[in-house]
């Protein structure tokens, strides 16, 4: 299945960078990123992806669970060990099914709010999610460590690469 398939490309690209980042330069406070580190966007593409996991299981997902686990933003061979076992969970679901996504957009109150969704809704907004912070590492990537080498189109959604390959098609 697509989604299947586009989400573990984006859990290997973020392994590939991991990988060429020795612990301090994953966990290393950054201007570009307004003092956050590379680990805590890696850290909050995990828990997204894990949460929805967790909700196939449940029938429920609620993206504000996030547990902000400092271990996985600030260790790159935990973080790393968790992606590739999102990628098996994420290939072991091979059917579409109903969730009810549970959000509260009240600052002071906790209002939740239910809205009919369905797991392949809730991968594909973990595609997007993680290519938006794909987007945000690389700049803090190229900033800060010229010599980590980006995976092709990282943090460009596919909707521009299909556009920039018609624009060169048509040169």
């Amino acid at each position: 299945m697509e989604l299947q398939k586009v989400s573990q490309s984006i859990l290997n690209q973020l392994i590939a960078v991991s990988k060429q980042l020795p612990g301090d330069q994953f966990s290393q406070p950054l201007g570009v990123l307004s003092g956050n580190t590379i680990g805590k966007h890696i850290r909050h593409i995990i828990e997204f992806f894990d949460l929805m996991i967790m909700g196939a299981a449940s029938g429920f997902v609620n993206y504000d669970q996030r547990s902000h686990d400092k271990v996985i933003e600030s260790n790159h061979q935990l973080a790393i060990e968790k992606m590739n076992s999102l990628k098996q969970e994420i290939e072991s679901v091979s059917e579409d099914f109903l969730l009810t996504l549970q959000v509260n957009y009240d600052a002071d109150e906790s209002k939740m709010q239910s809205v009919k969704s369905s797991y392949y809704r809730e991968l594909q907004y973990n595609i997007e999610h993680a290519i938006h912070h794909m987007a945000i590492i690389k700049i803090a990537v190229k900033t800060s460590f010229e010599e980590v080498e980006l995976p092709d189109n990282f943090g460009v959604a596919y909707s521009t690469v299909r556009y920039q390959k018609k624009l060169e098609c048509a040169q």
